[in-house]
């Protein structure tokens, strides 16, 4: 009667099992594929199970409940799990299993006596569907094989324990164990059916078949002492409850490094050897190089890992040696400015985290990567700035070519052309020749002075003549605020200035000149400040400019063409600028490096 009331209390929580599943249909399977076969398959089998133990109680010992019975667990069930996980039969073996599997379990319906009761026919059912789901592992895709190591999980590690425990206990006790290990198989049955990857089953495979390995071994060693014991003693010795109790706790205290042992044996077979962690540490840091896809190979062979990869800051691969794993993790890589990237590293099959070994050659290696990642960065920083460079070089060179070909060429071509005409002129009509000659003077007189512009604007001679100082002097000289009125400059120079190099100089005198020009027609200030002197730089002297007017002080500056391009003139010498506001006016500094200019 206990085996029919398990059966009864089995096909019960089957049947809960599969309601709950076709409850949550929607949330498990959104495309709506939902495995209507097998899901009435177990509903069937659970419909059978309970009819049996029903006509079992009511009529008492018979053919029919005992056939039931037969169909519910040895055909329904098992065909069931044929189809599981996805309703359909192993690829490339077609419904063959299937058919296989009812047969075999029907034989135990036509032949009771031989297949049934003797269990043969549950047998030589199970181990088939054994084969079949293991043939389904092999040539299934990843989300598959989740889904089947859910119940490998379930079915493997709770029946041989109870199967083992059985010889120990009472039946009442194997009845209960039969139902506990029964409730465990149908949850991990869901999960993986419903949400197989809600949880990383290798990672509690593993846990599972530690522990249990252990927890099987310190009761062996629990049964030997109580073994060795009654020897010595000759006779069997009845311990006190609180001797036993000793006996079990000594024995219980090897099970934390009998369990690390284990899984060290565990890793070691699925994972291989590993190096050393600090000898890996040195293989990885010695590959460091511009290219970090050896270093990270090194990495990925020291420490047996499936994949390493670096990531910038906005996720995007940087460097991959690998392929991605189901499972990674996330390790920032940073310095004293903030974090420059991530190293993810593949964890391997069946963990859940990186081993403490492993975590000490990443942490060893981090500040080396994050060095990598910056210099990266610098590079794309220093590419980013040449680019700039090239690009102003060449806007000016396109401005020098659109001013000659568009201005100067012109007026060149004219004054050629109208001393043509006064020489034809000459002697047939003076006084027109004569005119010709005037309008010639005053087109040259043009060319000159779109000349000294464009010298003007490459370098002014006035910086080669009178200096840095009396060349800013000149210019504020002549500054107007937009109401035609004067800017009063106030040129300070507290020591002399030493001879600056042409692109100090230059560079100098544009980002004044931008200053004050915006000084005087946005600031809607009277007056303005221009320091020049030298300050203490980090490696050499640097020409500090600071550009202050009493303009507007509550609107903070938006940047435009002129600000940018004063901070692209200081950057071009490895100088800095800022420009800002502050509760007296506009503030423009700069500093420029003196070595930057000279050569």
């Amino acid at each position: 009667m206990i085996i029919w009331l398990s059966l009864g209390i089995g096909a019960a929580l089957l049947a809960v099992a599969v309601l709950i599943l076709l409850a949550l249909r929607r949330r498990a399977w959104p495309d709506g594929t939902v495995p209507a076969r097998l899901l009435g398959l177990l509903l069937a089998a659970a419909a059978t199970g309970l009819l049996a133990v029903a006509l079992r109680l009511v009529t008492g010992p018979g053919g029919v409940p005992d056939r039931l019975a037969v169909l519910s667990v040895v055909v329904l069930l098992p065909t069931a799990l044929v189809l599981y996980p996805d309703d359909k039969p192993p690829a490339g073996l077609g419904w063959t299993p299937v058919a296989v599997v009812a047969l075999c379990g029907g034989m135990g319906l036509v032949y009771p006596g031989l297949f049934a009761k003797s269990g043969l026919g549950e047998l030589v059912a199970y181990l088939l569907v054994l084969a079949a789901q293991w043939w389904r592992f092999e040539h299934t895709d990843v989300a598959g094989r989740r889904a089947l190591q859910w119940l490998a999980l379930g079915a493997l590690p709770g029946p041989l324990l109870a199967a083992m425990a059985s010889f120990a206990i009472s039946d009442v006790l194997a009845a209960v164990l039969d139902l506990a290990v029964w409730t465990v198989f149908l949850a991990c049955f869901c999960v993986g059916l419903a949400a197989p990857g809600v949880r990383d089953v290798r990672a509690i495979t593993l846990s599972v078949g530690v522990h249990a390995a252990g927890g099987l071994l310190v009761l062996a060693v629990f049964a030997s002492v109580i073994s060795l014991i009654d020897t010595v003693a000759g006779d069997r010795v009845v311990l006190s409850p609180g001797a036993l109790g000793l006996v079990a706790a000594a024995c219980a205290m090897g099970y934390p490094p009998v369990s690390r042992l284990l899984r060290q044996v565990v890793e070691l077979l699925l994972f291989g050897a590993r190096s050393d962690p600090i000898e890996a540490a040195s293989t990885v840091g010695e590959r460091l190089g511009d290219d970090p896809v050896p270093a990270l190979r090194s990495l990925r062979e020291s420490l047996a890992l499936p994949y390493a990869a670096l990531v910038d800051p906005a996720g995007q691969a940087v460097a991959v040696s690998g392929r991605p794993p189901e499972s990674a993790v996330r390790r920032a890589l940073t310095v004293a400015d903030g974090t420059l990237g991530y190293l993810d590293v593949g964890l391997r099959p069946g963990q859940q985290a990186l081993l403490r070994t492993d975590e000490q050659v990443v942490a060893v290696l981090a500040p080396a990567l994050a060095q990598l990642m910056q210099a990266r960065r610098f590079r794309a920083d220093l590419q980013a700035s040449r680019a700039s460079i090239v690009a102003a070089v060449e806007e000016e060179r396109r401005r020098l070519r659109r001013d000659l070909h568009d201005g100067l060429g012109p007026r060149l071509t004219g004054v050629a052309y109208a001393a043509d005409a006064a020489r034809n002129l000459l002697h047939r009509n003076p006084a027109r020749a004569a005119e010709l000659l005037v309008s010639v003077r005053a087109e040259a007189g043009e060319a000159i002075t779109d000349v000294r512009r464009l010298v003007e604007g490459l370098r002014p001679p006035s910086l080669d003549q009178v200096g840095l100082e009396q060349t800013v002097r000149q210019h504020a000289r002549h500054l107007l605020r937009p109401d035609g009125g004067p800017i009063e400059v106030d040129v300070r120079v507290p020591a002399p200035l030493p001879g600056l190099g042409a692109a100090v100089e230059v560079t100098a005198y544009r980002i004044v000149v931008e200053a004050l020009t915006n000084a005087a027609r946005h600031s809607g200030g009277h007056h303005a400040t221009v320091t020049l002197c030298l300050e203490d730089g980090a490696d050499d002297k640097v020409l500090a400019i600071e550009v202050r007017d009493d303009g507007r002080s509550g609107e903070q500056w938006v940047p435009g063409f002129g600000l940018t391009s004063m901070r692209e003139r200081a950057e071009m010498l490895g100088g800095t600028l800022q420009a800002h506001v502050d509760g007296t006016g506009g503030v423009v500094s700069a500093r420029l490096p003196l070595e930057a200019g000279r050569g």
